[in-house]
């Protein structure tokens, strides 16, 4: 098995969200090293032009690349600088490189990896702390209440910090506020705040992370108590204009009280760039997947998830085409 690499300057490519954000912590409190952190533009699911140049310019030797499905071609240039390790629980395909660590790609279920914090516990041999629950936390939510064998490893992290579910959820919501409100300030120094903390209530006392959450609260009720369109039986659209990255949040919030597939679209968040997000009991999310992809578009997720970023122009082309996967 190979050790993660410790020796020059070491880039942790990590996804903004609360999974990704507490596997770069890990890392950082496990794995001493000269990190530089990263996470590409919120919404983005590869690297611009933009964040490339911004990579080359730190003179990184080698890549640990966190949670995030990149496609091929951003993982090609990656490889361009140095080695690159990779450690995920996204349904993709195996990357050419010094080690992609899925355990999905192997056979292994989600419900065993329920995030990639619990990945890289598991492969570093770390007893499971508050940071491998951040991740499945931030991942699953209230479901996770449903994966019996993860919930007895989370009781036991609960218990050690006499703290409950609820607070944990809330932790999650608090962590998440940074790519919510697109503060990409805030999500670079999270993982360095995380790879500190004691107990969660160090995160519940932010007092920054409160005042967004409360804006982001009465945004996403808004958008989840809107409106919705039947586009296919079994399946409804939501569509929304907001400047906020909350599609995930809208898509969670609407699903929560229907068997339906709950489509969100956002073309507010970005000019000239739709997000599309898929929850529900989704016949082959591998399907929708690869054909965003066959697109030329950036498209990831998991069995009950799917996440794409469209160009606006093609979204009314490509929109119907994926409700006919479903």
């Amino acid at each position: 098995m190979l050790t993660i690499p410790t020796e020059g300057n070491i880039l942790l490519l990590h996804h903004w969200d609360t999974d990704g954000l507490s596997a770069a912590a890990l890392i950082i409190r496990n794995e001493p090293a000269d990190y530089i952190n990263f996470s590409p533009k919120v919404g983005n699911y590869f690297l611009d032009e933009d964040d490339r140049q911004k990579i080359k310019s730190l003179d990184v030797d080698t890549t640990i690349l966190l949670d995030m499905a990149m496609p091929e071609d951003t993982v090609d240039f990656l490889t361009s600088i140095g080695p690159v390790y990779i450690f995920d629980h996204h349904l993709q395909e195996r990357h050419d490189v010094m080690m992609h660590h899925n355990p999905l790609i192997d056979g292994m279920s989600q419900k065993q990896y329920p995030s990639t914090t619990w990945v890289l516990t598991d492969y570093l041999g770390l007893p499971p702390d508050i940071l491998t629950i951040f991740g499945a936390f931030g991942d699953r939510e209230e479901k996770l209440k449903e994966n019996e064998d993860a919930m007895e490893i989370v009781d036991q992290v609960l218990d050690h910090h006499n703290c409950t579910f609820e607070e944990i959820l809330e932790c999650v919501d608090l962590i998440d506020t940074m790519h919510k409100t697109n503060d990409r300030k805030g999500i670079l120094e999270m993982p360095w705040f995380l790879s500190e903390i004691e107990h969660p209530r160090e995160v519940l006392m932010r007092d920054d992370l409160k005042k967004n959450l409360n804006i982001l609260k009465k945004e996403i009720r808004k958008e989840a108590e809107g409106p919705l369109r039947e586009v296919k039986d079994g399946v409804v659209h939501k569509d929304m204009h907001s400047p906020f990255n909350i599609i995930s949040s809208v898509a969670r919030r609407i699903a929560w009280n229907r068997d339906d597939v709950v489509i969100v679209t956002n073309d507010g968040y970005s000019d000239g760039i739709t997000q599309v997000y898929i929850r529900g009991p989704i016949p082959d999310s591998q399907k929708l997947i690869r054909a965003a992809k066959e697109k030329g578009f950036s498209a990831g997720g998991k069995e009950d998830v799917v996440g794409m970023v469209i160009s606006s122009e093609e979204i009314g082309d490509l929109l119907p085409k994926m409700v006919e996967l479903l």
